[in-house]
């Protein structure tokens, strides 16, 4: 399994690098939204939805980076036109109890896949935006590798046994201390602020991201699954990798546009 996740790491992070450095912006929107999609696509198949409400969901989030692309962080639209499709399934097709169930899954995987990758994106859009995601993505990759490691080497006391058994304090602190330490030598070798406005940020950004880790763990442990697929080798599915950055991915914009605004 580590040799896998190695490999996986190896492959596809050079790869990610290269696009957010050199990628024209149309290319980084249909990144972003190809994985929106992969993920959304992943989420229906743990929450065990139907075909019909899979196919609403992809139709509402192309159409909601495309307002983005045009509009910039205009997420209303975009919201509300998964509302729509699915209601207008779901008067179609509600015949019992367990249809008004997956109408309220979809809507909530549609709306918790919309949020976490459009904003993606959105870092992108930023005044040296592509040096901020850089940043984003080693505090994020920081704080899971370094939980991983640091909890097996020295994890002792559990951090959350009935969402997620086999992360410890020791593993959260030694993550933070690296996804810092990365995101913070990026930062200063960018020149985009001071350590003293990096450091609290940067904190905030992987407690955030280890916050959503362990909520993706508890939507998975509700639906029965292990990962949310296996499309990469040794880290399960796209969820699975980037559960923790697409729920900092908000905080880290409206954070950079209130302060950098």
């Amino acid at each position: 399994m580590d040799k896998a996740r190695i490999l996986t790491a190896a492959v596809l992070l050079p790869l990610l690098i290269l696009a957010i450095l050199k990628g024209p912006p149309f290319l980084l929107l249909a990144l972003a939204l190809l994985a929106a999609l992969i993920a959304w696509h992943e989420y229906a198949g743990m929450a065990a939805l139907p075909s019909q409400l899979l196919w609403p969901g992809c139709l509402g989030l192309i159409i909601s980076f495309l307002i983005i692309w045009q509009k910039g962080p205009v997420l209303a639209p975009g919201i509300w036109l998964g509302f729509f499709l699915f209601m207008l399934l779901f008067l179609r097709r509600y015949q019992a109890p367990q249809h008004q169930q997956e109408l309220i899954k979809a809507l909530f995987g549609y709306i918790y896949v919309l949020l976490g990758f459009s904003h993606l994106f959105l870092v992108l859009t930023l005044p040296a935006g592509r040096s901020w995601f850089l940043c984003l993505i080693a505090v994020i990759f920081g704080t899971d590798t370094g939980a991983y490691y640091a909890g097996r080497i020295l994890g002792k006391h559990k951090l959350s046994p009935f969402i997620s058994p086999k992360k410890t304090w020791e593993g959260a602190f030694g993550g933070t201390f690296l996804g810092i330490l990365l995101g913070l030598s990026l930062g200063l070798y960018f020149k985009l602020a001071s350590v003293y406005f990096l450091i609290p940020i940067f904190l905030l950004v992987s407690v955030v991201g280890q916050i959503g880790d362990l909520f993706e763990s508890i939507i998975k442990r509700g639906f029965g699954v292990k990962d949310s697929g296996r499309l990469l080798p040794g880290h399960g599915g796209i969820l699975d990798r980037t559960d923790a950055l697409i729920f900092a991915a908000p905080l880290f914009y409206w954070l950079m546009v209130w302060t950098h605004g």
